[in-house]
């Protein structure tokens, strides 16, 4: 019994010597659905646990190349194992056979370690195939899944180019969630998209079917067509950490085990047609309101317009007079704003500055702006009324100086400096040429720093934008435009839209060199 004894002591470190020496890749299970993650390990002992490994191959599967890595160090029977674990999370592509590996390792000394591929099956997800909740919530059930989705819903499936269309994801939930976040959001690229606030929104109480479930929108878009054609709203992901209950007795409400979940709700696709021929850009059901004209204390007749409604106001142009007033003309861009609400409605706002050529009575044209009514399928013309004023002349121009006796002369006697008042003055105004450049260079990050500031990317944005309309430019023209402002205008709304969905973290720095770059395009285009 002793010697029996003295041999099993003997063999069990052995054996489990042995069981931590092998290299070894796994995946935690084999057949999963579509969207579902999958947990790749992948063990290395001795030498090969110096290796730093960032990537691991793979056939319809998004692996992660950030792995959460665990280094151990024992001490067995004398003899000293060093094992690392890497750890990817890999989540399923299409419906199909999917694989990860082979994959092979070689040290510097020419030492291998080969791992054959692992085979994994891949089966249809239901669930994710449809934006409506009763069959996502009956196909989660019936699969033993957590109650736990997200759904698109468009208040339109058809539109025309630049028409508004309001998507809204609504997060449905019964499952004990810990935490939840949006895992990734769609590009889309096809249309201009206004982000319309819902972080103060709360769960209320829904029924799906006979199941009572929280519903929440996680996110509201309106967007507006750039093209024609069928054009695609991409799947939205959360991913969330559910408490899953281990007993069913009375106290397994506290006894449970933490699992990630994600879902993806299924794509939409809106027919976008193109506008009639000769139809204005503008489009949507829209107001043109003005207040009266006013003049105080002999300054300029100011009149403010407001336009409003569902419709692309942002990229709208400036309202036009029917004739020229006997005036001179000025516009002020003062902004546009996006009123929240389940139907998003914008705002734009200008002012006029009119300077009466003389005193009197000043005839004011009516103001007008071209629009197409997708309603009605019509083009509209809104105006605010031509109205009369009467005014007090207001001259722009200054007065010419007088010039001094000592003035005159020193302008009489410049001819007498010869060649040295020529040096002089070309060496003064080389000077003043090269102050004048960096004066305008730190003007212009003055200015970019006072545009962006502390703000928000929705705030960055929003300045960057009544900057560019105060410059006259059309920013959805420029959006399109195959120039190199219109490249670093892409790249500024791509990087300010990243920041505002929390999808990446960069440096203020950076910000405020796409600005820059934006606005220094729009110089060199000048």
């Amino acid at each position: 019994m002793g010697r029996k004894a003295l041999l099993t002591s003997w063999v069990l470190p052995f054996a489990f010597c042995l069981s931590v020496r092998a290299n070894d890749l796994s995946v935690d299970r084999h057949t999963v659905r579509v969207g579902e993650s999958i947990t790749i390990t992948l063990s290395l002992e001795n030498a090969f646990a110096t290796v730093d490994l960032t990537d691991m191959p793979g056939r319809n599967l998004l692996i992660s190349p950030t792995p959460s890595v665990n280094s151990e160090f024992s001490w067995i029977n004398g003899t000293t194992v060093r094992r690392k674990v890497f750890r990817f999370l890999a989540r399923a592509v299409a419906p199909g056979p999917a694989q990860v590996g082979p994959l092979t390792i070689t040290l510097p000394d020419g030492e291998r370690a080969s791992f054959p591929a692992i085979s994994l099956q891949i089966l249809p997800d239901r669930a994710a195939l449809s934006n409506d909740p009763v069959t996502v919530l009956r196909e989660l059930l019936a699969t033993g899944r957590d109650p736990f989705f997200v759904v698109a819903e468009a208040d339109k499936s058809d539109a025309l180019v630049g028409e508004q269309v309001v998507v809204t994801w609504w997060l449905y939930n019964a499952a004990a969630v810990q935490e939840w976040q949006i895992g990734s959001v769609p590009k889309l690229a096809e249309f201009w998209v206004e982000e319309v606030d819902v972080r103060s929104a709360q769960p209320v109480q829904a029924f799906v079917g006979d199941y009572s479930m929280q519903r929440m929108p996680i996110r509201r878009v309106a967007l507006y067509p750039l093209k024609s054609g069928e054009l695609p709203v991409g799947s939205m992901e959360v991913e969330a950490a559910v408490m899953r209950r281990t007993d069913e007795g009375p106290f397994g409400v506290f006894e449970g085990n933490v699992v990630d979940v994600s879902f993806s709700s299924a794509p939409l696709t809106v027919q976008v047609h193109p506008l009639p021929a000769g139809a204005p850009s503008l489009v949507g059901d829209l107001t043109l309101n003005c207040t009266p004209p006013r003049q105080k204390n002999g300054g300029p007749v100011l009149i403010d317009a407001t336009l409003s409604g569902r419709g692309n106001i942002r990229s709208a142009p400036v309202p036009r007079f029917d004739s020229s007033p006997a005036a001179g003309v000025q516009v002020v861009d003062r902004g546009t704003s996006l009123e929240q609400g389940v139907v998003p409605s914008m705002t734009r706002r200008w002012q006029f500055l009119l300077f009466p050529d003389q005193a009197g009575k000043l005839a004011i044209p009516a103001l007008a702006v071209k629009t197409f009514s997708p309603s009605a399928m019509q083009d509209h013309t809104l105006r605010c009324g031509a109205t009369t004023l009467a005014v007090s002349s207001f001259d722009r121009r200054p007065s010419p100086a007088q010039p001094s006796p000592a003035q005159l002369r020193q302008s009489a006697n410049w001819w007498r400096a010869g060649v040295i008042a020529i040096v002089a003055a070309a060496v003064l105004l080389l000077a003043v040429v090269i102050a004048r450049a960096l004066m305008r260079r730190r003007r212009e990050s003055q200015r970019v720093r006072q545009l962006i500031g502390d703000g928000s990317p929705a705030r960055i944005r929003e300045a960057v934008h009544e900057r560019l309309g105060s410059l006259g430019i059309d920013i959805a023209l420029l959006m399109r435009e195959p120039t190199e402002r219109g490249d670093a205008y892409r790249a500024l709304r791509s990087l300010l839209d990243a920041l505002e969905h929390e999808r990446m973290s960069v440096a203020a720095s950076e910000v405020r060199r796409r600005v820059r770059d934006l606005f220094e395009s729009l110089q060199s285009a000048a």
